[in-house]
């Protein structure tokens, strides 16, 4: 499927079922939110979005604790979680998104190499939150790791609407 097609899939589903969405995003920099506004009428559905590039606005904006970042690190699925988690909550919308990870050229570790980066998507149902998860390990250049973390993240949020 291509891209234009998943997002225009997402903004009809989103708009069947009368939910609206969030995303709080580091290493895609709002390219999530640019995708899911990019289709007309998107006002209907979507709340808006953070990009919480530094830890001290994940902390701020999106909630979550310092000692989870530590514990954890900020490139891991319990920090995405807590992103997609925390806009959802602040934006009052029906589903979170969350991406956090290292996209390149630099800033990688032996323990997370450049290319690793984890989404979430969180909804929030009557009977229960529904979570979906992905850690990528992208081999890229930044722009090419950025975009396919982009689709990835639409992917999830797709099986979620």
């Amino acid at each position: 499927m291509s891209q234009a097609n998943i997002t225009e899939q997402i903004a009809l589903s989103l708009q069947r079922e009368a939910l609206t969405i969030a995303t709080a995003e580091s290493c895609t920099v709002g390219g999530v939110c640019a995708r899911l506004g990019s289709v007309a009428g998107a006002s209907a559905y979507l709340r808006g979005g953070v990009v919480a590039y530094q830890i001290p606005l994940k902390i701020e904006l999106l909630g979550l604790s310092p000692q989870l970042i530590e514990y954890h690190g900020v490139v891991s699925e319990e920090v995405a979680l807590g992103m997609a988690r925390g806009v959802r909550e602040r934006l009052h919308a029906d589903i979170g998104v969350g991406t956090t990870g290292v996209a390149g050229p630099s800033g990688g570790s032996p323990e997370c190499p450049v290319g690793t980066i984890w989404i979430a998507v969180s909804r929030g149902c009557p009977e229960g939150e529904r979570i979906r998860t992905k850690k990528l390990s992208l081999g890229g250049d930044r722009a090419q790791n950025i975009s396919e973390a982009i689709d990835q993240a639409l992917l999830l949020v797709s099986e979620l609407t």
